[in-house]
């Protein structure tokens, strides 16, 4: 009993120092270093990288399971409010479709594995198929196609070479398992791929919606 209350009031303090400010700067498109160094209040960078990463678990950006397998989780945002003393927090809203019921993806639906030449191919050419993502809108984009991902293997060093300093720092703040993951293929995922793609190194399998 001691260590549930110990365990939920260092969230509790957690949340309230930093929690809301990560996940605002998150979706504004920062990386877990970059959250560090603008939050006002001092939280170590590895409790910053468990928080962001935990964001983007949570809003479908990563995935623990290749897309389609599992329940993917629901659109949400976070609005700042302030209360009567003018002090800022952020509060969880789940989107809402046109119907007024929480927004959910389906994983019944149909996906396409690709590798990423071929993927590159269609892109290319212009073919009807769907496209990156930007990465300010990653929340409320649609979750239609992903990039396997594992950031754990012996040729690490050799993505880090490869990459520009911001792709660095966005893979080395998610804190991989060592198994595979699967990465919304947003602008900066496609970026990092075509990095990896151009200097002959592994890239992973691409997952389309049919």
């Amino acid at each position: 009993m001691e260590n549930y209350f110990y365990n939920a009031l260092n969230h509790f303090l957690f949340e309230e120092a930093g929690g809301g400010a990560i996940r605002h700067l998150a979706n504004r498109g920062y990386t877990a270093k970059q959250i560090t160094e603008s939050l006002s209040f001092p939280i170590p960078y590895e409790k910053v990288r468990e928080a962001f990463t935990k964001h983007l678990l949570e809003n479908g950006i990563l995935l623990r399971e290749k897309p389609g397998v599992g329940t993917m989780p629901e659109k949400a945002e976070y609005v700042r409010e302030y209360d009567r003393y003018g002090k800022p927090s952020f509060r969880r809203v789940v989107v809402e479709t046109s119907k007024g019921q929480p927004e959910r993806q389906s994983t019944d639906r149909k996906w396409m594995e690709t590798d990423f030449e071929k993927f590159l191919i269609l892109y290319r050419s212009g073919a009807k198929s769907p496209v990156p993502a930007e990465e300010t809108d990653l929340i409320r984009a649609e979750k239609n196609i992903y990039i396997s991902w594992e950031f754990g293997t012996d040729k690490k060093e050799d993505m880090l070479r490869v990459l520009d300093k911001g792709q660095k720092e966005y893979l080395e703040g998610i804190c991989f398992t060592g198994r595979l993951m699967y990465h919304l293929l947003d602008r900066r995922m496609f970026g990092i791929a075509m990095k990896l793609w151009e200097s002959g190194l592994p890239v992973g399998i691409v997952y389309v919606q049919c």
